[in-house]
C-alpha cells in the first residue's frame, strides 16, 4: 500500500533521483583515499590554520555525526530526522516537496511566522489563512471548520509557542486535528519549545504518517549564525522532504559549531542559560506591565515577549535614538512589539527605555569555552548565587578541591572538561585553572565595588596562608612542598603550578604559604584557603561604583 507521503508528494520529487555526491558514499573508499572526483581543490584555503582544516572538501551533505547528536537531544531515531539549513529551510524543502504551483494549498494561523506563507508564495500555492482566537490561543473546533472542506491541503502550520505572541499549543489539539485530517501533514513548528514547559511532540512524529516536527539549533543553542535546524518525521515522510535539499545543504563550519555546542559537556551550560532567559522574560513581563507607554504584555513560552503599546510610532522613534532593535508587529496586534529576552545589560537598557526604573545590582556571572588540542572545557560561574556545582574534570580529587573552593567562596560553578588524561593529568590541571581564572575574571568586570584582598585556614595539624589581590597584575608565589607524588589520581607537584596559573587567568595576585604533616591536608587547605580568600576579596561593600584603588583602574 503506498504511503501517505508518497501520496501527497509531488510527481516530479518523487521521480527525482538521489543526487550522486561525492561525501554521499565515503563506504566505497577508505578515509585516505586520493579524492579526484568532486572537482575540489586540493590545497587548503589561504586562512587561520584551524579554520581551513577540510574547508577545501565537500561536506557530507547529512553528516553522520551530527544526525546522531540531533537525532538523539530529541528523542527519534536517526532515519527520522533530516538536519537542515535553520528551520527556514526545513519550511522551504516541505512546501516544495508537496505543493504543486496552483494547485495545492497550505493554512496558517494568523498572526503567526512569515516564512510560512512565503516560501508558499515562492512555490505558488495557496495559502489559506485561520485565525487564532482573541486571546491567539489555537482553538482547535474553530481551526477544523476554518480547512475541513479546503481541496488538496497539503500542509497545516502550526507554531508552538507561536511566534510572534507566545502562546503554547496544546499537544492534544495538534494531534487533535491530525487525526481529524488524515491527508494532511501537519507541520509542528517547536524552534522556541525549549522556553517553555509544552511537551514536545517529536517521538509521535516519528510514528505518524501525517506528523512532522521543525526543530532549530538558532534559539536555545545559540546558533542562529550557523543556521541548523532539524525536519523530524517518519523515515518515508523525511526521504521525500530531502530529495528538495540542495546536494551540500550544510557548511563545514556550521556542522562544526552544531557538533562543539551539542558536545555533553556543554549541555549544563545551555539548561541554565535557557532556564536564566525564562526567568528575565517574567521579570521583564512584570516590569514593563509597569511601563505607561505599555497597554499589555504577554509572556508565554518563547524568548520573547509580546507587547501592546500606545503610541508604536514614538516608540520606534525613541528606540532607534537608543540604537534598542525589537520588531513591531502591527498585523498581530494594534500597537503590537515582539520583544526579545537580551543580556541582563541590554534589559537595563530596554527597562530605561520604556521609563521603569528597577532597582538593584548588576549580575556578576561568566561562561567560558575554552577548546585546545589537549582539552576542551565549558564552565559557568555565579558570584553572586551560592549552591549549585557540577564539576567534573576526570580528576577526582581536583573535582573535591575545585568544589572546596566553590563552597568557601559561596558561588555557583558548573565545569567540565575533557581532556587527554590517557597522558596525564598536566593539561587538565593546568587549563581548567587558567579558565577557572579568566571566568572569575570575567565574572568581576570592571571590579568596582569589592573587597580585593583576602585570607588564611588552618586545617587540622596543616596551616595554609592564602593572601589574594585582585589587583588586574598576575604574580604568583608558591611557598611549600609534597612529600607524596599523587593524592589518588592528583599530582601534587602540579598545586603550584594550579595557582600560577588561576592568578594569570584572574589577573590578580596570589601568595600561598602551606606546611604541615599530612599531603591530603596540606593540598585541602590551600583550596579551601583560596576559597575563604576569594570570598572576602569578591565581597560588594561601600559604594558599588568605588574602585578599591588609587590609580583609577584594576
Amino acid at each position: 500500500m503506498t504511503s501517505l507521503a508518497a501520496r501527497l508528494a509531488r510527481p516530479e520529487i518523487l521521480a527525482l533521483p538521489p543526487f550522486d555526491t561525492a561525501a554521499a558514499r565515503p563506504e566505497r573508499f577508505g578515509a585516505d583515499a586520493v579524492k579526484l572526483d568532486a572537482n575540489e581543490n586540493p590545497y587548503p584555503p589561504l586562512i587561520d590554520g584551524a579554520l581551513a582544516a577540510g574547508l577545501n572538501r565537500y561536506p557530507d551533505p547529512q553528516p553522520p555525526a551530527l544526525k546522531r547528536a540531533m537525532a538523539a537531544l530529541y528523542g527519534v531515531g536517526e532515519a527520522q530526522i533530516v538536519v537542515t539549513r535553520g528551520a527556514d529551510d526545513a519550511i522551504d524543502i516541505l512546501i516544495r516537496a508537496f505543493c504543486r504551483p496552483g494547485l495545492d494549498a497550505v493554512s496558517i494561523l494568523l498572526p503567526t511566522f512569515s516564512a510560512y506563507a512565503h516560501f508558499a508564495k515562492l512555490q505558488g500555492a495557496r495559502v489559506i489563512e485561520a485565525r487564532l482566537d482573541a486571546g491567539f490561543d489555537l482553538d482547535a473546533g474553530a481551526f477544523l471548520k476554518q480547512v475541513g472542506d479546503e481541496p488538496s491541503l497539503k500542509l497545516a502550520f502550526v507554531c508552538s509557542p507561536n511566534n510572534p505572541t507566545g502562546n503554547p499549543v496544546d499537544p492534544a489539539d495538534v494531534l487533535r486535528i491530525a487525526d481529524a485530517l488524515p491527508d494532511t501533514i501537519i507541520v509542528l513548528d517547536e524552534a522556541y519549545l525549549e522556553f517553555s514547559e509544552t511537551p514536545s511532540l517529536a517521538e509521535e512524529a516519528a510514528s505518524r504518517e501525517n506528523l512532522v516536527v521543525l526543530k532549530t539549533l538558532s534559539k536555545a543553542y545559540g546558533l542562529a549564525g550557523a543556521r541548523i535546524g532539524a525536519v523530524i518525521g517518519n523515515s518515508e515522510l523525511v526521504g521525500i522532504a530531502q530529495r528538495a535539499l540542495p546536494p551540500y545543504p550544510l557548511p563545514s563550519l556550521s556542522i562544526d559549531a552544531a557538533m562543539a555546542a551539542l558536545a555533553p559537556s556543554r549541555r549544563p551550560l545551555h539548561g541554565r542559560r535557557i532556564e536564566r532567559i525564562k526567568a528575565r522574560r517574567e521579570q521583564l513581563a512584570e516590569a514593563l506591565a509597569a511601563s505607561p507607554m505599555v497597554r499589555c504584555v504577554r509572556s508565554g513560552g518563547g524568548n520573547f515577549l509580546f507587547l501592546e503599546v500606545e503610541d508604536p510610532a514614538g516608540l520606534a522613534t525613541k528606540l532607534h535614538s537608543l540604537g534598542i532593535r525589537v520588531r513591531f508587529r502591527p498585523n498581530a496586534a494594534p500597537g503590537g512589539v515582539r520583544l526579545t529576552i537580551g543580556t541582563g545589560a541590554e534589559t537595563e537598557a530596554v527597562l530605561a527605555a520604556f521609563g521603569v526604573a528597577r532597582a538593584g545590582r548588576s549580575a556578576r556571572r561568566a561562561e567560558l569555552v575554552r577548546d585546545t588540542r589537549e582539552t576542551s572545557i565549558a564552565l559557568a560561574v555565579d558570584l553572586d548565587r551560592a549552591g549549585e556545582r557540577r564539576i567534573d574534570t576526570g580528576i577526582g580529587f581536583f573535582d573535591h578541591m575545585l568544589d572546596q573552593v566553590a563552597v568557601h567562596g559561596g558561588f555557583s560553578m558548573m565545569l567540565c572538561c575533557k581532556g587527554d588524561l590517557e597522558i596525564d593529568a598536566h593539561h587538565s590541571l593546568e587549563d581548567v585553572a587558567i579558565a577557572f581564572g579568566a571566568a572569575l575574571s570575567q565574572a568581576l568586570g570592571a571590579r568596582r565595588g569589592i573587597g580585593r584582598f583576602g585570607f588564611s585556614l588552618p586545617m587540622d595539624e596543616a596551616e595554609a596562608h592564602i593572601l589574594i589581590d585582585l589587583s588586574g597584575r598576575p604574580y604568583s608565589v608558591f611557598e611549600g612542598s609534597f612529600a607524596a607524588s599523587h593524592i589518588g589520581a592528583y599530582p601534587t607537584e602540579m598545586t603550584s603550578h594550579i595557582f600560577r596559573s588561576l592568578a594569570e587567568g584572574l589577573r590578580a595576585a596570589i601568595h600561598v604559604r602551606v606546611a604541615g604533616a599530612n599531603d591530603h591536608h596540606k593540598t585541602e587547605a590551600c583550596f579551601k584557603g583560596l576559597g575563604r580568600a576569594l570570598r572576602q576579596a569578591i565581597a560588594r561593600e561601600g559604594d558599588l561604583e568605588a574602585l578599591p584603588s588609587t590609580k583609577g583602574v584594576l
